[in-house]
């Protein structure tokens, strides 16, 4: 038996001086902010019309908060301050340009036995203490913006206890600066391009993404994208199609094949797409598509679709060669919100593999499959207070189908051997490579401030890959659940928002017994409003 005590999130916000609130873009994971977005459209409060599946969230300025469509985050945290606190910037030439520093952040972490945690940027997975520093600035000069918010690591980096499935040893110390939250793009009408090494989220889940979340460093890549819901008669569209490069890091271990280490140190080109479409006969409905392909840095057809933009090509894999170095994801998913009653249901169903043809699809639909389920409501208890309820289902497990015509776990395939990561780290469900997870929350909120209950099972790699082992079809003898209950918490005092998530985790592991202690602290500096009211 193996026991860990979990102290999580311990965010500290600096004061409002950092001017935040009329950049064009919300980073993905920043203070908390997708959710609190999140929560002011289920209130009412924010454009019914965003989807929340093409992240980060761009905003045109110019625009009033009672028309919250291409909204700046200026618009909605006045929405949400009725103090009237305005955010000053500097301007030039009468107004066409802006300049402004970014808050200064800090991001602890500390695990005592192992690795553990999902969704945290730039750190690695690693035992020990790890800290993020990241500052920057933001500008605005007409068309163009330009944000540069690089990040600081530093990672203690310790030894854990390995066994011959999991593990390796590690390189001690490890103190490395990225690019982080940086971009420069140009805003045309409503579209924007340009390059990034922003964290993207695509698809309607909270705390997982099949496709693409924070739970790996960015990656730079180049992008067209939609700055706000393009409308059109047949309804509403947003999208965003990247292209980068993916790297390796040769002293980890990478997080779909156990953190044991592998002699990789291959760049991969990656193209990706996610669109997201909210029919004009269908309110407050959506459904989008992400797909993703990934190859060797080596791989040159001489033909520009297939080299570059293949995610434009053929869904099936007969039509555009799946026999070279060359791996495929895709996914689906709706999302369904109910404004009066402020919830929503969001489904997200994907392929770690491509079909060959319409047979391959109808023979065997569940191959290569799996899913993200979501549902959350919002139930006023008075004019500032509200009760938030949340649950959410992961399964990347492999199905029984498996025992037919083995699959291998999601983020793996035999194309691209260091699999769905960069710099060893899954960018997909953050839950863990082949786990199913579930996870249910309910808290009290007013404003910024909050307190609630998670719980959160995750079954780790519950299918093996199929072996000769007959009595036991490939089902793991040895099996590995983590059983977490917590306390969430978040405070603003002035200007200064104090938040703690404190986790008891239990992890149960039939290969051996032993009593642990799991320490995870993050800390973050935010600046913040004041208050909230419920919206007439």
């Amino acid at each position: 038996m193996r026991f860990r005590f979990l102290p999580i999130l311990f965010l500290i916000a600096v004061q409002f001086s950092a001017q935040w609130t009329q950049a064009q873009t919300s980073p993905v994971g920043w203070m908390d902010m997708d959710a609190t977005l999140r929560n002011l459209q289920l209130l009412g409060q924010l454009d019914p019309n965003i989807s929340f599946a093409v992240r980060p969230l761009h905003y045109k300025p110019g625009i009033t908060r009672r028309n919250m469509t291409g909204a700046t985050i200026q618009d909605i945290f006045n929405d949400m301050d009725s103090s009237g606190h305005l955010f000053r910037s500097i301007h030039f030439d009468d107004n066409k340009g802006v300049l402004r520093l970014l808050p200064t952040q800090f991001t602890f972490k500390n695990n005592t036995h192992h690795p553990y945690g999902w969704n945290d940027e730039g750190m690695i997975a690693a035992k020990g203490a790890q800290t993020i520093v990241s500052a920057g600035v933001y500008s605005r000069y007409g068309p163009v913006s330009i944000q540069l918010q690089p990040q600081w690591i530093r990672s203690q980096n310790a030894q854990f206890e390995t066994n011959a499935s999991y593990g390796s040893q590690v390189s001690g110390l490890q103190e490395k600066f990225l690019l982080g939250q940086t971009s420069a793009l140009l805003h045309i009408g409503g579209f924007a391009t340009g390059l990034s090494t922003q964290n993207l989220w695509w698809g309607p889940g909270i705390y997982n993404s099949m496709l693409m979340s924070n739970n790996a460093p960015g990656f730079f890549h180049y992008s067209i994208s939609s700055n706000r819901p393009l409308q059109s008669f047949i309804g509403n569209f947003q999208f965003q199609i990247v292209s980068g490069t993916l790297r390796s890091d040769t002293t980890q271990g990478y997080e779909n094949y156990g953190l044991k280490k592998r002699p990789l140190n291959n760049e991969r080109y990656f193209n990706g797409l996610a669109i997201s479409y909210q029919p004009a006969f269908m309110k407050n409905v959506s459904f989008g598509i992400t797909r993703s392909f990934q190859n060797y840095s080596n791989y040159n057809p001489k033909v520009f679709i297939p080299q570059y933009l293949p995610v434009v090509s053929s869904f099936f894999g007969s039509a555009y060669n799946d026999t070279i170095g060359r791996d495929q994801l895709l996914s689906f998913n709706t999302r369904w919100i109910f404004p009066k009653n402020h919830a929503e249901v969001y489904f997200e169903f994907g392929y770690n593999d491509a079909k060959d043809n319409f047979r391959d699809l109808m023979v065997d639909m569940s191959h290569s499959s799996g899913y993200i389920f979501g549902f959350k409501k919002l139930s006023y208890l008075n004019n500032m207070d509200y009760i938030d309820f949340g649950t959410e289902v992961t399964r990347m497990a492999q199905t029984p189908s498996f025992l037919m015509r083995n699959a291998g776990n999601f983020y793996e395939h035999w194309g691209v051997v260091e699999g769905y990561t960069n710099q060893n780290q899954i960018m997909g469900a953050g839950s863990g490579f082949g786990n199913n997870m579930q996870t249910a929350n309910i808290s009290w909120n007013r404003a910024w401030n909050k307190f609630g209950i998670i719980f959160n099972h995750i079954s780790q790699n519950p299918t093996q890959i199929v072996t000769s082992d007959i009595a036991n079809l490939g089902i793991r003898t040895i099996k590995w659940d983590d059983y977490s209950f917590g306390i969430q918490t978040r405070y603003r005092y002035r200007n200064i928002l104090f938040s703690a998530n404190l986790e008891y985790v239990n992890s149960k592991n039939g290969a051996g017994k032993s009593s642990k202690i799991e320490v995870f602290i993050r800390m973050q500096p935010i600046p913040i409003p004041s208050t909230s009211t419920r919206s007439s």
